[in-house]
């Protein structure tokens, strides 16, 4: 009964000087109103408050601001109003300025607000009132923008990297400025549909077939040339990148000097997660019925650049040079990226 008699007392501080009009005219702006007295006991609460919070006016009217503010900064917030309200004479100012202000909602959700706070002696009491705005869809946007914003700066520094080591590589071994420019091109191109690749996608993840199938696209004159077998596996952009480099190399050496440079060759390539191994995607390059094959007898660029790329990111190419064809076992570990959804 004391609770109520109090509650009575406070809800005339508002009511009083400002009668049913004003209350009319509360209900109809759009941000949230809420005024307590000088205990922090709530005496006003806006038809946009109750949208914001949850609450209906009845369910706080009375009670404590602590219920519009997240646990943690209880002892906080009523520093902070103590501080406010050390003065009589009016004032009005920004709530947290520099920092994220966050309310909480009836079903516990924390959300972030803008709000103005503005004292006043009313009745002999501090009446301290906030207005309210709930911009955390606005601040969730922001982050957002901030991750993609991290993220491309993290793909363009790698990005980067890549491109020295190509030229640099690249450089050293050309036999001519027109092998030199030939080499280059080709492989900033495989970066360049990866990067599109990521760019075009919903997430930050790229399929590991559509990585194949871009690269195998100006070899396949016919379905029965090419074989790709095994499920449609997800890369992060680093992995992406590197196996982009890797799958550039093969089908380059295949189509100077192996399957695809003849009619008859047929290239089969198989991947597949296997279930007993940590993450790792397992990859068989498998050339057939092409030129006749003899080992190496140095190791040249596109041998290096694989075993750079790959070993960045854990992972190893082993190359195998049958007379029948060149094949080449990959793996890669995945960084939890699951399989594409069907």
């Amino acid at each position: 009964m004391e609770q109520n008699d109090h509650l009575g007392q406070a809800r005339d501080v508002t009511e009083f000087p400002f009668g049913a009009d004003f209350q009319s005219i509360l209900s109809l702006i759009g941000d949230g109103v809420v005024s307590t007295d000088h205990t922090g006991r709530i005496i006003l609460f806006n038809r946009a408050a109750e949208d914001i919070f949850g609450y209906t006016s009845d369910e706080v009217l009375g009670g404590s601001i602590d219920a519009l503010v997240p646990t943690r900064f209880h002892d906080r917030h009523r520093e902070d109003v103590d501080r406010f309200c050390s003065s009589n004479a009016p004032l009005r100012r920004f709530m947290g300025e520099g920092r994220e202000v966050l309310g909480r909602r009836k079903n516990g959700e924390e959300l972030s607000i803008e709000a103005t706070l503005s004292r006043q002696m009313i009745g002999g009491q501090h009446i301290v009132t906030v207005v309210i705005r709930d911009v955390s869809a606005r601040k969730t946007a922001e982050r957002h923008r901030q991750l993609v914003a991290s993220e491309v700066a993290h793909r363009l520094r790698n990005t980067m990297t890549v491109v020295n080591s190509i030229v640099t590589l690249s450089a050293r071994r050309a036999a001519s400025v027109i092998e030199f420019k030939e080499a280059v091109l080709g492989r900033f191109e495989a970066i360049s549909r990866t990067n599109d690749a990521l760019v075009s996608g919903s997430s930050t993840d790229v399929s590991f077939r559509l990585l194949l199938e871009s690269e195998l696209a100006p070899y396949r004159d016919d379905d029965s040339k090419i074989t790709l077998t095994g499920p449609d596996i997800a890369l992060d952009g680093q992995g992406a990148v590197a196996l982009a480099l890797v799958l550039h190399e093969l089908a380059t050496n295949a189509a100077k000097y192996g399957a695809l440079s003849t009619s008859a060759g047929r290239l089969n390539v198989d991947w597949k997660v296997p279930v007993d191994a940590p993450p790792l995607l397992d990859v068989t390059w498998q050339e057939r019925n092409g030129p006749l094959v003899a080992p190496p007898t140095r190791r040249g660029f596109g041998s290096e650049l694989i075993a750079r790329s790959l070993g960045v990111h854990g992972g190893t190419a082993i190359s195998s040079y049958a007379a029948s064809g060149v094949g080449c076992s990959i793996r890669l570990p995945l960084t939890g990226a699951p399989p594409l959804p069907q």
